[in-house]
């Protein structure tokens, strides 16, 4: 599996060493941990004061061969700009970051595990 420090393939990782998980099992209970931090954090992303698309509309979760990632849509290039804080554009000062994405994942990494070791448990039973 793809290690891109996000957590979720950590998570896995340890609850691999007590099951043999085959890959089917592996990339629904990621899917299914994925789209639960996707919708505990899109209540989380601030809205836009512009009329228009707002960065909760951009939150996806994408299922690719080896792993499962929660992104953004390409259109939402600057959600790491929010997320982070940046300088302003006249280079004075700096615009704090609101770090919705970590403050979510550091709230409900518990129950993101927890949900991932019932699915596998579940997955396994039957």
């Amino acid at each position: 599996m793809a290690k891109n420090n996000n957590g979720f393939a950590d998570a896995l990782d340890e609850i691999n060493t007590l099951l043999k998980v085959n890959k089917r099992v592996e990339t629904k209970v990621l899917e299914q941990a994925a789209t639960y931090f996707a919708n505990k954090l899109r209540p989380r992303i601030p809205k836009s004061s512009h009329s228009g698309k707002h960065l909760r509309d951009a939150l996806k979760v994408v299922v690719h061969n080896d792993h499962v990632s929660v992104e953004f849509e390409d259109w939402a290039f600057y959600w790491h700009l929010a997320e982070h804080g940046h300088r302003k554009a006249n280079g004075r000062g700096k615009v704090k970051g609101y770090h919705f994405v970590q403050n979510t994942f550091d709230g409900e990494a518990d129950k993101i595990a927890d949900i991932m070791a019932s699915k596998i448990m579940e997955e396994m039973k039957g």
